[in-house]
């Protein structure tokens, strides 16, 4: 994926995730179709990748859309199973199957169960890591950077989300 639209997704996610549910659904599965389009057939034409990867996002965005809850489960599912799976085979091509399974499982719980707050973390988390990837910092720059975005980007959708419920009332 190229660099600056991982950049342009992290923002977005950063910073609206939780309001965003469809676009976080649709992020995740377009980062695991990325991951997976090397092993898509070779007779595909060139821009098959393309169509792969936007047909699972739109899929993914659709779900989230049709279904709040199940769009809760399905962005856990994808998050869970992507952090771990980079986690321990980053960048690769392959997918080991115990972390998949595992991060999937725990991911579709965590959000599928605790839903806003939940989703509020782990956007931030994956926002963060992704507009901090448009950087080049020393190990303790990045962390310090890295975790200044994560509180920026959670305070700024609590900030939201309280305002919306201040609103309804």
């Amino acid at each position: 994926m190229p660099l600056v639209l991982r950049g342009i997704i992290g923002a977005i996610l950063l910073f609206l995730g939780r309001e965003l549910n469809f676009l976080f659904a649709a992020a995740m599965a377009a980062l695991w179709s990325f991951r997976i389009a090397p092993h898509l057939p070779a007779t595909w034409p060139a821009w098959g990748d393309w169509a792969f990867v936007g047909a699972l996002a739109v899929i993914a965005a659709a779900i989230a859309l049709i279904n709040e809850r199940v769009g809760y489960f399905l962005s856990g599912f994808l998050a869970g199973s992507f952090f771990l799976v980079e986690y321990f085979a980053p960048g690769g091509s392959t997918v080991p199957v115990l972390p998949f399974i595992v991060g999937a499982v725990i991911g579709s719980l965590i959000l599928g169960l605790l839903t806003e707050w939940a989703m509020i973390l782990v956007s931030s988390a994956i926002g963060a890591a992704y507009v901090l990837g448009l950087f080049r910092l020393s190990p303790t720059a990045e962390i310090l950077v890295g975790a200044g975005l994560f509180i920026i980007g959670a305070l700024a959708q609590v900030i939201i989300m309280q305002a919306q419920k201040h609103s309804e009332r």
